[in-house]
């Protein structure tokens, strides 16, 4: 059989007091029961944060990407489009630290100003070459004497026809500068001077043949068989007046 319910205000239980022993146990109990509560708080701390943090990374990635795609399509425009042109006065000049740029102008009266004054430099005049040294004069040989009484009276035979003797007249001639010089070139007479195969006197009359005249027999059998034409005719008119007198 059940209890009748009660109705009206139920009368508040008295309250007990809370014995020491009863106070530590309950906290003990308490504590095992947070332990557990705690430490999966600090864990759901700890991913939230690791979470957060990746995702703040992951903002930064795609932050960066988008400004350097945006970079990237900006300067891509800038290098597409042409630049505009950039005009300034004529007379404009521009200082900047040891830099000058002025206007066309004021170019054109500098360059003239340069070559006024290049024109006003006197050039130097450059010294000539010196002359290259002229080669010293090649002293000529002097001439060989040629003593050959045989060649001589072969040339003086062939020459006899020039003058318009005949083969005769040879004989004659032959005696008479073997009488006088004996058919040598060098030959000198010493009291008198005379030279030569015809004993010339002085011996410069025969340059008039040949300037060899001391040295070529055929120049003074040349100059020889002249005189004796112009003085005595022939050799053999020459060799009787030499027997007559001595000398001819």
């Amino acid at each position: 059989m059940s209890a009748a319910p009660q109705h009206g205000r139920r009368r508040a239980e008295p309250v007990r007091p809370v014995s020491r022993r009863e106070a530590r146990k309950a906290s003990h109990t308490d504590a095992k029961v947070a332990g557990p509560a705690k430490r999966m708080a600090i864990v759901a701390v700890a991913g939230a944060l690791l979470a957060g943090g990746g995702l703040a990374q992951a903002a930064t990635n795609n932050a960066t990407a988008s400004l350097a795609s945006a970079s990237l399509v900006s300067g891509g425009t800038q290098a597409s489009a042409a630049p505009s042109a950039i005009s300034a006065p004529t007379d404009v000049a521009i200082d900047f630290s040891r830099i000058q740029v002025s206007s066309t102008k004021a170019a054109k009266a500098t360059s003239q100003s340069l070559s006024g004054a290049a024109d006003a430099v006197t050039p130097v005049a450059t010294p000539p070459a010196a002359k290259a040294a002229a080669p010293a004069p090649t002293k000529a040989a002097a001439p060989v004497l040629v003593d050959d009484p045989a060649a001589a009276q072969q040339y003086a035979a062939g020459q006899l026809a020039a003058h318009g003797w005949g083969a005769d007249q040879m004989s004659c001639l032959t005696q008479l500068w073997n009488r006088e010089s004996s058919w040598l070139t060098s030959a000198e007479n010493a009291s008198s001077g005379a030279y030569g195969i015809a004993q010339s006197l002085p011996a410069e009359k025969m340059a008039v043949a040949g300037a060899d005249y001391r040295t070529n027999y055929k120049t003074q059998i040349n100059w020889g068989l002249g005189y004796i034409e112009g003085r005595y005719g022939s050799p053999c008119g020459a060799w009787g007046h030499s027997n007559s007198v001595g000398w001819y």
